[in-house]
């Protein structure tokens, strides 16, 4: 946890610096829409499991200001049998939703941007082991486990881009607060994605001259 703090408190006191003067200057991508697309890996541990990689895709919508964004998107971890409360609960996949407040403080071939926000990570149909033969030791797991399947987080992101006209190429890193002891992750987690972003068009409507 206090790892995820210090990432954290580093990225929001850049974004406190930069988002003034993020404010007053525009960029040729200001004010656009962009939809993203990226695949990478989420690193996560569990109760029963070491930390553990798995693949990851998903996608994203950026809606763009003049030198900041408001990033929303979803992605899919792809496991398979992982474990936890004691190995008696399997799953494979994991749902990330998010929304995170960006700044592009520096106009460069390769920018860096950082962002904090936050979101729901989702546990996708756990399930109870097949060891367990009781009907109603199955269907009490089986409850607390999908209570246990949904937790909130806040995160901490930062990354580097290259632009090219509407298309833009990155990697970033996220680091995700740890959720609380009863649900069926643990620890914070930690994510890698690259992909690519196209603009779409502008997200503001131009000043008309005349009247009616």
């Amino acid at each position: 946890m206090t790892l995820f703090r210090r990432a954290v408190t580093a990225c929001t006191l850049g974004l406190l610096v930069v988002l003034p003067i993020a404010a007053h200057a525009q960029r040729a991508d200001s004010f656009t829409w962009k939809l993203g697309f990226d695949a990478g890996s989420m690193i996560f541990t569990t109760h029963s499991q070491a930390s553990k990689a798995i693949p990851s895709a998903g996608a994203h919508l950026m809606i763009m200001a003049r030198r900041s964004g408001l990033m929303v998107g979803v992605d899919e971890g792809f496991g398979s049998d992982e474990r936890t409360n004691g190995g008696l609960i399997l799953f494979n996949d994991l749902r990330r939703y998010q929304a995170v407040l960006v700044a592009f403080p520096f106009k460069l071939a390769l920018e860096p941007y950082f962002g904090v926000g936050g979101g729901l990570l989702t546990v996708v149909a756990p399930r109870v082991d097949p060891v367990v033969q009781d009907p109603s030791d199955r269907a009490t797991l089986l409850m607390l486990a999908k209570d246990a399947s949904t937790s909130g987080f806040l995160t901490g992101l930062a990354g580097v881009q290259g632009r090219w006209k509407r298309l833009a190429l990155f990697a970033q890193y996220q680091l995700h607060s740890a959720p609380s002891n009863d649900k069926l992750l643990k620890g914070v987690m930690h994510s890698f994605h690259v992909g690519l972003r196209l603009g779409l068009g502008t997200a503001k409507e131009g000043v008309r001259a005349g009247g009616y």
